[in-house]
């Protein structure tokens, strides 16, 4: 794909200096701060994801809604599923 950009003084100098840094042509650089912001993108939507499920769960008071030790996440089957309520 040909790509044609004009980019301002401070981002012409950031890339060359990447270009030198690494010792790649322009378009070697370029696709690996492609890859590099798509990769960081992504990890955010993941954890903005699970934010907002989080934040369904304590809305709904799905949070918290019972008492037990702190080993709940090992023994949660017992708690759920016993006899005693």
């Amino acid at each position: 794909m040909y790509i044609e950009a004009e980019l301002d003084e401070i981002h012409t100098e950031r890339l060359l200096r990447l270009q030198q840094k690494l010792q790649k042509p322009v378009a070697e650089v370029v696709a690996a701060a492609i890859d590099a912001l798509s990769n960081t993108t992504l990890t955010l939507q993941q954890e903005t994801h699970g934010t907002r499920i989080r934040q369904i769960l304590e809305e709904e008071g799905l949070v918290g809604c019972m008492e037990a030790e702190n080993n709940l996440s090992v023994d949660y089957k017992n708690h759920l599923w016993s006899s005693e309520s």
